[in-house]
């Protein structure tokens, strides 16, 4: 059952989704609609609505798009002079809007790795012992 329902949340493209939960009050959503895919910098198109409060759904059409948003792990959003601060984190199967997250997106270094290691394939290979691999960034696939 749980295999059938994570092939559907990749079917639907729900494997590019990101919640954003605000530290505070937040402003509405038409202006969520209108500021975010400027203040994101995402480059297609993204769907954003209400999840619980205070997270909202960010739905991406392209990969690097939701890449680019993940990494901004915390960030705020200056509207009408206020700060409004917010955390990014993968949405997940069975999210409950009560509890705090336990996933977190990382960074993984490896200082003085092998240059035949560098091959995307290896380095996702050795990535996935910590969890799922997102992307190798571009300085690293160029080495």
């Amino acid at each position: 059952m749980m295999e059938e329902i994570k092939r559907y949340a990749v079917e639907e493209g729900l494997d590019q989704e990101l919640l954003i939960k605000f530290s505070h009050e937040q402003t509405d959503m038409q202006e969520l609609r209108k500021l975010f895919p400027t203040k994101l910098g995402s480059q297609g198109s993204c769907l954003i609505g209400w999840l619980a409060r205070p997270h909202i759904l960010l739905r991406f059409d392209r990969y690097d798009d939701y890449v680019l948003v993940a990494a901004k792990s915390v960030n705020y959003l200056l509207h009408n002079g206020t700060q409004h601060h917010f955390r990014v984190s993968p949405w997940t199967i069975g999210f409950n809007p009560i509890e705090e997250t336990s996933k977190a997106l990382v960074w993984i270094f490896f200082p003085n790795l092998p240059p035949e290691l560098f091959a995307k394939q290896s380095l996702l290979s050795i990535v996935s012992a910590t969890g799922k691999p997102i992307v190798v960034d571009k300085a690293t696939q160029e080495k």
